[in-house]
Protein backbone atom coordinates (compact mmCIF):
# COMPACT_ATOMS: atom_id res chain seq x y z
CA UNK A 1 0.00 0.00 0.00
CA UNK A 2 1.31 3.29 -0.71
CA UNK A 3 0.40 6.91 -1.62
CA UNK A 4 -0.35 5.55 -5.71
CA UNK A 5 -3.74 4.01 -4.47
CA UNK A 6 -6.97 5.89 -5.58
CA UNK A 7 -9.82 6.54 -3.22
CA UNK A 8 -13.23 6.57 -5.14
CA UNK A 9 -16.35 7.75 -3.39
CA UNK A 10 -19.26 5.25 -2.50
CA UNK A 11 -23.00 4.67 -3.27
CA UNK A 12 -25.02 7.08 -4.33
CA UNK A 13 -28.19 5.58 -4.27
CA UNK A 14 -28.35 3.38 -1.00
CA UNK A 15 -26.92 6.71 0.71
CA UNK A 16 -29.73 8.75 -0.76
CA UNK A 17 -32.38 6.15 1.17
CA UNK A 18 -30.20 6.43 4.36
CA UNK A 19 -30.71 10.01 4.85
CA UNK A 20 -34.63 9.58 3.92
CA UNK A 21 -34.64 10.05 0.12
CA UNK A 22 -37.22 8.53 -1.64
CA UNK A 23 -35.75 5.68 -4.25
CA UNK A 24 -37.86 3.90 -5.89
CA UNK A 25 -36.93 0.12 -6.81
CA UNK A 26 -34.23 0.20 -9.48
CA UNK A 27 -36.12 -2.75 -11.75
CA UNK A 28 -38.90 -0.55 -12.26
CA UNK A 29 -38.36 3.37 -12.29
CA UNK A 30 -35.48 5.77 -12.45
CA UNK A 31 -34.29 5.07 -8.51
CA UNK A 32 -31.49 7.40 -7.70
CA UNK A 33 -32.51 9.76 -10.50
CA UNK A 34 -35.60 10.81 -8.82
CA UNK A 35 -33.38 12.63 -6.55
CA UNK A 36 -32.11 14.91 -9.20
CA UNK A 37 -35.39 15.69 -9.56
CA UNK A 38 -36.68 16.07 -6.05
CA UNK A 39 -33.81 16.50 -3.90
CA UNK A 40 -30.77 17.99 -5.87
CA UNK A 41 -29.55 19.46 -2.50
CA UNK A 42 -28.88 16.05 -0.70
CA UNK A 43 -27.08 14.63 -3.85
CA UNK A 44 -25.13 17.96 -3.70
CA UNK A 45 -24.38 17.18 0.11
CA UNK A 46 -23.52 13.47 -0.78
CA UNK A 47 -20.94 14.71 -3.16
CA UNK A 48 -19.19 16.71 -0.57
CA UNK A 49 -19.38 14.40 2.27
CA UNK A 50 -17.32 12.17 0.21
CA UNK A 51 -14.77 14.39 -0.83
CA UNK A 52 -14.74 15.50 3.31
CA UNK A 53 -14.51 11.84 3.40
CA UNK A 54 -11.50 11.76 1.54
CA UNK A 55 -12.09 10.46 -1.91
CA UNK A 56 -9.75 11.59 -4.75
CA UNK A 57 -13.13 10.86 -7.17
CA UNK A 58 -16.35 11.54 -6.98
CA UNK A 59 -18.66 9.85 -9.57
CA UNK A 60 -22.10 11.70 -10.34
CA UNK A 61 -25.62 10.77 -9.86
CA UNK A 62 -25.96 10.27 -13.57
CA UNK A 63 -25.94 6.02 -12.96
CA UNK A 64 -30.04 5.58 -13.59
CA UNK A 65 -30.07 8.61 -16.31
CA UNK A 66 -30.37 6.34 -19.48
CA UNK A 67 -33.05 7.11 -22.48
CA UNK A 68 -34.35 3.57 -21.67
CA UNK A 69 -34.60 4.32 -17.58
CA UNK A 70 -35.52 7.78 -18.22
CA UNK A 71 -38.55 6.35 -20.54
CA UNK A 72 -40.38 4.79 -17.76
CA UNK A 73 -41.40 7.67 -16.17
CA UNK A 74 -42.23 9.26 -19.49
CA UNK A 75 -39.13 11.28 -18.99
CA UNK A 76 -36.46 10.37 -22.17
CA UNK A 77 -37.05 13.68 -22.98
CA UNK A 78 -34.96 15.02 -20.23
CA UNK A 79 -32.35 12.83 -20.50
CA UNK A 80 -29.55 15.33 -22.01
CA UNK A 81 -31.08 17.95 -18.88
CA UNK A 82 -30.67 15.69 -16.25
CA UNK A 83 -26.91 14.47 -17.40
CA UNK A 84 -26.26 18.24 -17.23
CA UNK A 85 -27.60 18.87 -13.67
CA UNK A 86 -25.59 15.45 -12.20
CA UNK A 87 -22.48 16.97 -13.68
CA UNK A 88 -23.25 20.32 -12.50
CA UNK A 89 -23.77 18.98 -8.86
CA UNK A 90 -20.27 16.90 -8.97
CA UNK A 91 -18.39 20.08 -10.64
CA UNK A 92 -20.40 22.31 -7.68
CA UNK A 93 -19.23 19.95 -5.12
CA UNK A 94 -15.52 20.20 -6.18
CA UNK A 95 -15.71 23.79 -6.54
CA UNK A 96 -16.90 23.69 -3.11
CA UNK A 97 -15.14 21.50 -1.12
CA UNK A 98 -12.18 20.71 1.18
CA UNK A 99 -9.63 19.12 -1.30
CA UNK A 100 -9.08 18.73 -5.14
CA UNK A 101 -10.62 15.53 -6.60
CA UNK A 102 -11.53 14.36 -9.80
CA UNK A 103 -15.02 13.85 -11.15
CA UNK A 104 -16.16 10.50 -13.28
CA UNK A 105 -19.40 10.45 -15.36
CA UNK A 106 -20.86 7.05 -15.05
CA UNK A 107 -21.71 5.25 -18.55
CA UNK A 108 -23.86 2.65 -16.99
CA UNK A 109 -26.35 -0.60 -18.23
CA UNK A 110 -28.79 1.09 -20.27
CA UNK A 111 -31.35 -1.06 -18.75
CA UNK A 112 -31.85 -2.70 -15.71
CA UNK A 113 -28.37 -3.37 -13.90
CA UNK A 114 -27.29 -7.26 -13.76
CA UNK A 115 -29.44 -8.39 -16.76
CA UNK A 116 -27.31 -9.43 -19.88
CA UNK A 117 -30.33 -10.30 -21.58
CA UNK A 118 -32.01 -6.98 -21.74
CA UNK A 119 -28.12 -5.59 -23.42
CA UNK A 120 -29.79 -4.37 -26.78
CA UNK A 121 -28.15 -5.03 -30.21
CA UNK A 122 -24.74 -3.54 -30.97
CA UNK A 123 -25.34 -0.50 -33.15
CA UNK A 124 -28.21 0.56 -31.14
CA UNK A 125 -26.68 0.12 -27.96
CA UNK A 126 -23.05 2.14 -29.41
CA UNK A 127 -25.13 4.71 -30.66
CA UNK A 128 -26.72 5.41 -26.77
CA UNK A 129 -23.42 5.29 -25.38
CA UNK A 130 -22.30 7.83 -28.20
CA UNK A 131 -24.57 10.32 -27.32
CA UNK A 132 -24.00 10.26 -23.58
CA UNK A 133 -20.23 10.15 -23.97
CA UNK A 134 -20.82 13.55 -26.21
CA UNK A 135 -22.87 15.12 -23.08
CA UNK A 136 -20.37 13.87 -20.37
CA UNK A 137 -16.89 14.30 -21.75
CA UNK A 138 -16.56 17.67 -21.54
CA UNK A 139 -17.98 18.26 -18.16
CA UNK A 140 -16.11 15.44 -16.28
CA UNK A 141 -12.46 14.21 -15.94
CA UNK A 142 -12.96 10.07 -16.70
CA UNK A 143 -16.18 8.36 -18.24
CA UNK A 144 -16.51 5.48 -16.22
CA UNK A 145 -18.27 2.44 -17.85
CA UNK A 146 -19.24 0.76 -14.87
CA UNK A 147 -21.61 -2.17 -13.58
CA UNK A 148 -20.74 -3.81 -17.26
CA UNK A 149 -22.53 -7.71 -17.12
CA UNK A 150 -21.23 -8.61 -20.18
CA UNK A 151 -18.29 -8.78 -23.01
CA UNK A 152 -20.72 -7.25 -25.34
CA UNK A 153 -21.95 -3.99 -23.36
CA UNK A 154 -18.44 -2.93 -22.20
CA UNK A 155 -17.12 -3.36 -25.76
CA UNK A 156 -19.71 -0.49 -26.61
CA UNK A 157 -19.40 1.52 -23.86
CA UNK A 158 -15.87 1.71 -23.55
CA UNK A 159 -15.80 2.18 -27.77
CA UNK A 160 -17.58 5.32 -27.66
CA UNK A 161 -15.74 6.61 -24.42
CA UNK A 162 -12.86 6.39 -26.14
CA UNK A 163 -13.88 8.48 -28.75
CA UNK A 164 -13.14 11.08 -26.64
CA UNK A 165 -10.35 12.51 -25.15
CA UNK A 166 -11.35 11.48 -21.31
CA UNK A 167 -9.65 9.62 -19.42
CA UNK A 168 -11.28 6.06 -19.61
CA UNK A 169 -12.28 3.27 -16.65
CA UNK A 170 -14.15 0.08 -17.70
CA UNK A 171 -15.72 -1.97 -14.54
CA UNK A 172 -17.44 -5.34 -14.98
CA UNK A 173 -20.08 -6.40 -11.91
CA UNK A 174 -19.54 -10.02 -11.43
CA UNK A 175 -22.38 -12.37 -10.72
CA UNK A 176 -24.27 -12.15 -7.20
CA UNK A 177 -23.03 -15.51 -5.82
CA UNK A 178 -20.44 -16.48 -8.55
CA UNK A 179 -16.94 -15.60 -8.64
CA UNK A 180 -15.32 -14.41 -11.66
CA UNK A 181 -17.96 -14.53 -13.76
CA UNK A 182 -19.93 -11.88 -15.18
CA UNK A 183 -23.67 -12.27 -15.88
CA UNK A 184 -23.05 -13.46 -18.61
CA UNK A 185 -21.50 -16.39 -17.77
CA UNK A 186 -18.09 -14.81 -19.24
CA UNK A 187 -15.19 -14.59 -17.42
CA UNK A 188 -13.33 -11.48 -15.68
CA UNK A 189 -9.90 -12.68 -18.36
CA UNK A 190 -12.37 -13.13 -21.15
CA UNK A 191 -14.29 -9.38 -20.17
CA UNK A 192 -10.62 -8.04 -20.45
CA UNK A 193 -9.90 -9.67 -23.48
CA UNK A 194 -13.25 -8.52 -25.36
CA UNK A 195 -11.70 -4.69 -24.61
CA UNK A 196 -7.62 -5.33 -24.03
CA UNK A 197 -7.18 -3.28 -27.45
CA UNK A 198 -9.05 -0.02 -26.92
CA UNK A 199 -7.36 2.56 -24.64
CA UNK A 200 -8.71 1.82 -21.31
CA UNK A 201 -6.62 3.46 -18.64
CA UNK A 202 -7.56 1.25 -15.54
CA UNK A 203 -10.02 -2.30 -14.72
CA UNK A 204 -12.25 -2.92 -11.85
CA UNK A 205 -15.31 -4.47 -10.80
CA UNK A 206 -17.95 -3.54 -8.64
CA UNK A 207 -21.49 -3.57 -6.70
CA UNK A 208 -20.27 -7.54 -5.84
CA UNK A 209 -19.38 -9.01 -2.35
CA UNK A 210 -16.34 -7.69 -1.23
CA UNK A 211 -14.90 -10.99 -0.99
CA UNK A 212 -15.20 -11.07 -4.74
CA UNK A 213 -12.78 -8.17 -5.43
CA UNK A 214 -9.65 -10.12 -3.72
CA UNK A 215 -9.67 -12.73 -6.76
CA UNK A 216 -10.67 -10.36 -9.80
CA UNK A 217 -7.89 -7.92 -8.69
CA UNK A 218 -5.35 -10.65 -8.57
CA UNK A 219 -6.74 -11.71 -11.92
CA UNK A 220 -6.58 -8.29 -13.72
CA UNK A 221 -3.05 -7.59 -12.26
CA UNK A 222 -1.69 -10.55 -14.14
CA UNK A 223 -3.33 -8.93 -17.30
CA UNK A 224 -2.26 -5.27 -17.19
CA UNK A 225 0.67 -3.05 -15.97
CA UNK A 226 -2.52 -0.67 -16.08
CA UNK A 227 -4.47 0.05 -13.17
CA UNK A 228 -6.70 -2.35 -11.77
CA UNK A 229 -9.01 -2.40 -8.89
CA UNK A 230 -12.40 -2.05 -7.25
CA UNK A 231 -15.48 -0.87 -5.18
CA UNK A 232 -17.71 -3.00 -3.76
CA UNK A 233 -20.81 -3.81 -2.35
CA UNK A 234 -20.56 -3.66 2.15
CA UNK A 235 -21.16 -7.70 2.10
CA UNK A 236 -19.48 -10.69 1.51
CA UNK A 237 -21.07 -13.44 -0.75
CA UNK A 238 -21.44 -16.80 -0.14
CA UNK A 239 -19.99 -18.46 -3.85
CA UNK A 240 -22.44 -20.67 -5.56
CA UNK A 241 -20.97 -24.05 -5.72
CA UNK A 242 -21.66 -24.11 -10.17
CA UNK A 243 -20.83 -22.00 -13.11
CA UNK A 244 -24.08 -20.77 -13.52
CA UNK A 245 -25.57 -22.33 -10.79
CA UNK A 246 -26.84 -19.79 -8.59
CA UNK A 247 -29.77 -17.28 -8.38
CA UNK A 248 -29.99 -13.73 -9.79
CA UNK A 249 -27.75 -11.33 -8.53
CA UNK A 250 -30.32 -10.07 -6.32
CA UNK A 251 -31.55 -12.63 -3.89
CA UNK A 252 -27.86 -13.52 -3.12
CA UNK A 253 -27.09 -15.02 0.22
CA UNK A 254 -24.75 -12.41 1.68
CA UNK A 255 -23.52 -11.39 5.10
CA UNK A 256 -23.07 -7.71 5.89
CA UNK A 257 -20.02 -6.01 6.65
CA UNK A 258 -19.38 -3.09 8.87
CA UNK A 259 -17.48 -0.27 8.41
CA UNK A 260 -14.24 -1.85 9.86
CA UNK A 261 -14.76 -5.50 7.84
CA UNK A 262 -15.54 -3.60 5.09
CA UNK A 263 -11.74 -1.87 5.25
CA UNK A 264 -10.23 -5.16 6.18
CA UNK A 265 -11.52 -6.58 2.89
CA UNK A 266 -10.17 -3.71 0.88
CA UNK A 267 -6.60 -4.09 2.56
CA UNK A 268 -6.92 -7.74 1.33
CA UNK A 269 -7.63 -5.99 -2.78
CA UNK A 270 -4.74 -3.95 -2.46
CA UNK A 271 -2.63 -7.00 -1.51
CA UNK A 272 -3.95 -8.74 -4.61
CA UNK A 273 -2.67 -5.86 -6.58
CA UNK A 274 -5.56 -3.29 -6.73
CA UNK A 275 -4.74 0.17 -6.59
CA UNK A 276 -7.89 1.65 -7.18
CA UNK A 277 -10.56 1.39 -4.21
CA UNK A 278 -13.69 2.30 -2.93
CA UNK A 279 -17.47 1.37 -1.97
CA UNK A 280 -20.72 0.48 -3.99
CA UNK A 281 -24.07 -0.11 -2.69
CA UNK A 282 -24.55 0.23 1.20
CA UNK A 283 -21.21 1.58 1.65
CA UNK A 284 -21.02 5.67 2.99
CA UNK A 285 -18.50 8.58 3.77
CA UNK A 286 -18.14 6.65 7.05
CA UNK A 287 -16.06 3.54 4.94
CA UNK A 288 -14.40 6.32 2.41
CA UNK A 289 -12.87 7.54 5.73
CA UNK A 290 -11.85 4.65 6.95
CA UNK A 291 -10.09 3.62 3.51
CA UNK A 292 -8.54 7.19 3.91
CA UNK A 293 -7.03 6.30 6.72
CA UNK A 294 -5.92 3.12 5.63
CA UNK A 295 -4.52 4.22 2.73
CA UNK A 296 -2.62 7.25 4.69
CA UNK A 297 -1.51 5.06 7.19
CA UNK A 298 0.02 2.92 4.95
CA UNK A 299 2.21 5.15 3.32
CA UNK A 300 2.90 7.17 6.38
Amino acid sequence: MSDRIILLDGGMGSELMARGVEVPNYTTSIWSAKALIDDAETVLQIHRDYIDAGADVITINNYAVTPQLLARDGLEDRFEELTVRATDLGRRARDLGTRRVRIAGSMPPLETSYQPELVGEDRAILRDYRRMAEILAPRVDILLCETMSSAREAVAATTAATETEREVWVSWTLQGNWADHLPSGETVAEAFEAVSQLPISAYLVNCCGANFVTPAAAILSGLTDRPVGGYANAVNVTPGTERGGGPPAEIIEREALDVGEYTAAAAEWIESGASIVGGCCSTGPEHIARLRMLIDSASA
